[in-house]
C-alpha cells in the first residue's frame, strides 16, 4: 500500500513538471491579418478554416515547424530533362514548388506566455542567421488546442494560428 502511495505522488510529481507545450500539433485554422493581405488598405482579416498542412513539434527544449503556407496543394514539377543542369524553366518551376514551404528547427524556450525560438536550421538562411530569435505568444485551451499568435508589434504582419494537439 505504501509503495502505491509513493507511486502515485511520483508520477503525480511528473505530470506537474511537464510542459504542456511538449507534443505535436496540427494546424487547423490560419487568420491573416488584413493588413498582410494589402498594406495600402485596413482590410478586413481572413481567416483560412482548412489550411494546407502542418506541423509543429516541441519537445525538451526542442522544436521543428514544416508547414505549407496558402490555400492550394502544390503541384508536383515535372522531372528534369538533365538534372544536373535545370534550364531556367525548371529552375524557376521548383521555386514555385518549394516557395510555400516554411521549415525549420532548434531550440525553445517559454517566458511566461511567450514561445522564444531560437532556429538552428532553416529552409531560409535568413531565418536560420538571424539575430533576433522567433517569438510569438501562445496559450493552451484544455491541453488539446494551441494558439500562437505574434507579439504586439507583429500583430498586423504576421497570422494567427489555431492548431491541435495530434500526440
Amino acid at each position: 500500500m505504501f509503495t502505491a502511495v509513493l507511486l502515485f505522488h511520483a508520477r503525480t510529481a511528473f505530470s506537474q513538471k511537464k510542459n504542456q507545450l511538449e507534443g505535436v500539433w496540427k494546424i487547423v485554422e490560419v487568420t491573416l491579418p488584413g493588413a498582410l493581405r494589402d498594406l495600402s488598405s485596413s482590410m478586413k482579416d481572413t481567416t483560412i478554416g482548412n489550411p494546407q498542412p502542418g506541423l509543429l513539434i516541441f519537445t525538451k527544449g526542442y522544436y521543428s515547424v514544416n508547414v505549407l503556407r496558402g490555400t492550394q496543394p502544390r503541384s508536383a514539377v515535372e522531372a528534369a530533362k538533365d538534372p544536373n543542369n535545370l534550364t531556367d524553366a525548371e529552375k524557376l518551376a521548383r521555386f514555385d514548388e518549394w516557395q510555400p514551404l516554411v521549415a525549420n528547427s532548434g531550440t525553445y524556450e517559454t517566458k511566461g506566455s511567450t514561445i522564444v525560438r531560437h532556429p538552428v536550421v532553416a529552409k531560409s538562411v535568413e531565418v536560420m542567421n538571424a539575430r533576433d530569435p522567433l517569438t510569438q505568444e501562445f496559450k493552451i485551451e484544455g491541453n488539446s488546442t494551441l494558439f500562437l499568435n505574434p507579439t504586439p508589434e507583429h500583430a498586423k504582419t504576421e497570422p494567427r494560428i489555431k492548431l491541435i494537439r495530434v500526440e
